[in-house]
């Protein structure tokens, strides 16, 4: 007698299903009156981009800081409105001593600021709706207390489908991107230059809220790849690295490779083989290139949720 099961469908799946046996690594979170120089040496002491910050009432976390929120603030203090430094002298600066709320300008448009929680014994419906929306991450709370909070990334999902496509029976994953809608639309993506200062083009990044910038060549053929991740483990005292030229700055940065060989694919790469390399290296978005190594466009964790929505719906 033919055996029968019951297929899961990815919006059905609960965080803690979608967890498995993997491991979170325990959950930093920090009180509202740490300082910005602190909170800078917290995420490079957790090798973290961005920071729970509890209520002043409470063990309720209220907000996330971004590592690009800090960045933000250490471009304000160093940079004037007509010259960018040769040097970030950044330990004098006694502003990096004021609370981390007190810098921080509450702008309701940051995800930073936003907090969206998921109950870990939920279906992931909802929150793959957020997902699709932009919110990046989503702070998991167990109600029944047998597991500690965690951050659930868009990153756990691309790698959830995957590693279990059966969860999106409806999807062909051999369907190229271009077959599939990821490369339809127009987008003017925004270039940093191989020649230019890693923190002009972080400048650049934050004045257009992304977090990854492609660098290109005096041809315009992809050299490398600037993102936020970047900054990760970058301590206040090695920060003035960010002067130098982008790809000098990326080959300063220890164990972080991707920056210097940029992943692309092109319209015609398939879906499964997005999800794979994603997955493999351990990145936020994909570049898409012509044939002569152009960038053209680019594929985001967001847009890929979005096409899994479209199959659920």
């Amino acid at each position: 007698m033919a055996h029968t099961y019951y297929i899961r469908i990815l919006e059905e799946i609960t965080p803690i299903e979608l967890r498995g046996t993997s491991t979170k690594r325990t959950l930093v979170v920090s009180r509202p009156t740490i300082t910005v120089r602190e909170a800078l040496e917290t995420m490079a002491t957790h090798n973290i981009t961005s920071l729970p910050i509890y209520s002043h009432d409470s063990d309720k976390i209220v907000t996330i800081v971004n590592l690009i929120d800090v960045l933000n603030y250490v471009i304000k203090e160093a940079v004037s409105d007509e010259k960018l430094p040769t040097r970030l002298d950044s330990e004098k600066s006694k502003n990096l001593d004021y609370q981390i709320e007190v810098v921080m300008t509450l702008d309701s448009e940051k995800e930073s600021y936003r907090i969206f929680e998921t109950d870990a014994n939920e279906c992931l419906k909802t929150t793959l709706e957020a997902f699709s929306k932009g919110i990046h991450r989503s702070l998991v709370i167990d109600y029944t207390n047998k597991v500690e909070p965690y951050i659930l990334t868009q990153s756990d999902i691309i790698r959830y489908v995957s590693e279990h496509p059966e969860c999106l029976p409806s999807v062909d994953f051999d369907s190229s991107l271009k077959s599939l809608g990821l490369t339809e639309k127009e987008r003017d993506v925004v270039l940093g230059h191989d020649k230019e200062m890693a923190l002009k083009v972080y400048i650049r990044m934050a004045e257009n809220k992304l977090t990854g910038i492609p660098i290109v060549d005096s041809e315009n053929k992809l050299v490398g790849n600037l993102s936020l991740s970047d900054l990760r483990g970058l301590s206040y005292k090695s920060i003035d690295c960010l002067v130098n030229p982008v790809l000098d700055f990326l080959a300063k940065i220890p164990n972080r490779k991707n920056g210097l060989i940029p992943i692309s694919l092109t319209e015609d790469s398939s879906l499964k083989e997005t999800l794979k390399l994603i997955t493999d290296k351990h990145i936020h978005r994909v570049w898409i290139v012509d044939e002569e190594h152009k960038v053209q466009n680019v594929v985001t964790l967001t847009d890929l949720i979005v096409v899994f929505l479209k199959h659920l719906a």
